[in-house]
């Protein structure tokens, strides 16, 4: 009967572990994106970006500062000119003009001009809510020799935005939204969907503690109790980490390697917090009352506490300085800005640090009971 009832709960820990790993996986993968920028940008590529190939030479990257504009908003419409090799395109001769999708007009128009590199930007402020079309002119190499007389000067608006007649250059159009309220919407989707996951995963560990009590027949001390909020915690960070990767991977790939490992490691901590959860404990004291345990089960315990304390303070230690000082390796020389992932990140992670101490003390006196009973009973 034992024998059975230990296959049983084995079996149980097996479906559960299954259930939590494939709800973490369908939720985790969306906020994962392959996609990245490779022009001198410093996000991925998402809203209102895009990128082209024109004629046999130039393959050119557009994004928007900010990515959702809003009327009325100043803001900035960033290009880099790269050959299909990815390298940069020096020398060039550009034009820029803004289009109305809606009645066609020619809003803006930025007159040609020489760079020395094809990274560059030019700032516009739209009005109204709408679709927009950008057309970036690059002059062909062969009339270089004529840039004194074209420099400057603005090209005839057109019906056909990519039409070059006329005009020795190759034409890319590019479309940018605007509009007072997506970026609103599809942040709190994406923070909803984030809380979503985590929401879950507390369900099912709510119902894996559950099960255990109702199995052992008995009240769960309030240390296991703490033990499953401490599982929760990690993991729940861990989920929010993942979930901010794709935000700084396109910033300095080495964000998105530590962002990764983080989320890797709180959810490690968490599956080995969750085998010392149903491990046996050997002790004959602990069958008859739970403050007792025995050493090998406080040693295998403090050590699975202080990576996670350690990991935890040195995660909350580097928040913090990123949003006073620049963060390391940073391309910019500015902190970062206070954002809801990284809120609901370390808020979590101060409350996992809180447990973490609650329970290194309380098991640290279970183990000096033990200690005192089990001398006390070979003394008697």
């Amino acid at each position: 009967m034992i024998d059975a009832f230990k296959i049983y709960s084995r079996k149980r820990l097996q479906i559960n572990m299954i259930i939590i790993f494939l709800l973490y996986s369908l939720y985790s993968l969306p906020f994962i994106s392959p996609y990245f920028v490779y022009g001198h940008f410093s996000h991925l590529v998402n809203y209102n970006s895009s990128d082209m190939g024109i004629g046999k030479k130039y393959f050119i990257l557009q994004q928007t500062d900010p990515e959702y504009i809003k009327p009325n908003e100043p803001s900035k419409i960033m290009f880099s000119i790269q050959d299909y090799q990815g390298r940069d395109v020096n020398d060039i001769i550009v034009s820029v003009e803004i289009y109305s999708s809606t009645t066609g007009e020619r809003l803006a128009v930025f007159p040609w001009k020489f760079l020395d590199i094809g990274d560059f930007e030019v700032a516009h402020t739209f009005t109204e809510n709408g679709n927009y079309q950008v057309v970036l002119s690059i002059l062909d190499d062969n009339e270089k020799t004529e840039q004194s007389q074209i420099i400057n000067t603005i090209p005839p608006e057109r019906v056909i935005l990519n039409d070059n007649m006329n005009c020795d250059c190759e034409r890319a159009v590019f479309n940018i939204s605007v509009t007072e309220s997506f970026g609103i919407i599809f942040g709190s989707v994406v923070y909803a969907s984030v809380l979503g996951v985590v929401a879950i995963v507390g369900a099912v560990l709510v119902w894996m503690y559950l099960s255990r009590r109702k199995d052992q027949l008995t009240s769960v001390s309030n240390d296991e109790f703490i033990k499953y909020c401490v599982l929760f915690l990690a993991v729940g960070a861990s989920i929010v980490h993942f979930a901010v990767t794709p935000g700084h991977a396109g910033l300095k790939i080495a964000y998105s390697i530590f962002l990764i490992s983080a989320a890797g490691g709180q959810l490690l901590y968490g599956i080995m917090y969750l085998f010392l959860i149903y491990s046996d404990d050997k002790l004959v004291l602990k069958k008859s009352d739970k403050n007792y345990v025995s050493k090998e089960y406080y040693k295998k315990s403090l050590i699975y506490n202080w990576c996670g304390l350690t990991g935890s303070l040195v995660l909350i230690f580097l928040y913090t300085y990123t949003l006073f000082f620049p963060p390391p390796l940073s391309p910019n020389p500015y902190p970062e800005d206070l954002s809801i992932g990284g809120i609901i990140a370390k808020s979590l992670e101060i409350v996992l640090v809180v447990g973490i101490i609650y329970l290194m003390k309380s098991e640290k006196k279970r183990y000096k009971n033990s200690i005192e009973k089990t001398s006390d009973s070979k003394n008697t």
